[in-house]
């Protein structure tokens, strides 16, 4: 996606995130509690890893900051198998629910985890849940304000969580008050009027 190295395909995207983290959950199960649940990520994440390096393709892994935390030796797997790596939040708080203050700071807290283990600038991101929506827009010009370039939040689809109907199906460019960040919307199957999710979508 950021346009590093020849080599580099950008075949997939993984958000690396556990059971227990997903928005679907956040009702009944509080970040505070997250320490008290039996963690998959490390062998799942290694599974995907492992499909990769047999069908030689490399993609972009969106990290929680809270597993790069807990499990910075998976972001150098993930590093060291030449995949790219992007920031995911830190809590896995949907953005519009955060405000603008929280976003950043949430923003800057798994950033600089990541950085700190891969030793180098992130400048990727995907929001929990795809929560960058027509109310959250603003969470674009803090990620230009923080240095990301590149963002993969925006889903083109109706969804009572996220989703902006109207917004390009095609990868873009979009300019704000703070600059430009590209934009890589996910991936959607135009069925007449429908726009349909393919891939995967959050819960």
């Amino acid at each position: 996606m950021n346009g590093e190295t020849q080599q580099f395909d950008g075949t997939f995207t993984v958000d690396v995130e556990d059971y227990f983290q997903v928005s679907a959950f956040s009702s009944v199960i509080s970040p505070g509690d997250w320490g008290q649940y039996d963690c998959r990520v490390e062998q799942n994440t290694r599974r995907v890893l492992d499909v990769a390096a047999e069908c030689g393709t490399r993609g972009t892994f969106f990290v929680l900051g809270w597993v790069a935390k807990h499990y910075p030796g998976l972001v150098s797997e993930i590093q060291d198998a030449g995949h790219e790596i992007g920031g995911h939040s830190h809590w896995h708080q949907l953005v519009y629910e955060l405000g603008p203050d929280r976003f950043r700071s949430d923003l800057q807290e798994s950033r600089d985890t990541l950085e700190q283990i891969i030793g180098k600038p992130v400048t990727l991101y995907r929001s929990p849940s795809f929560s960058i929506t027509e109310k959250s827009l603003w969470a674009l010009d803090i990620l230009i304000e923080e240095g990301f370039d590149t963002d993969s939040s925006i889903y083109p689809v109706h969804h009572d969580r996220y989703g902006i109907p109207d917004a390009p199906t095609m990868p873009h460019i979009i300019k704000t008050a703070a600059g430009a960040i590209r934009e890589f919307r996910r991936m959607v199957y135009q069925f007449g009027r429908t726009k349909l999710p393919v891939g995967g979508a959050a819960t």
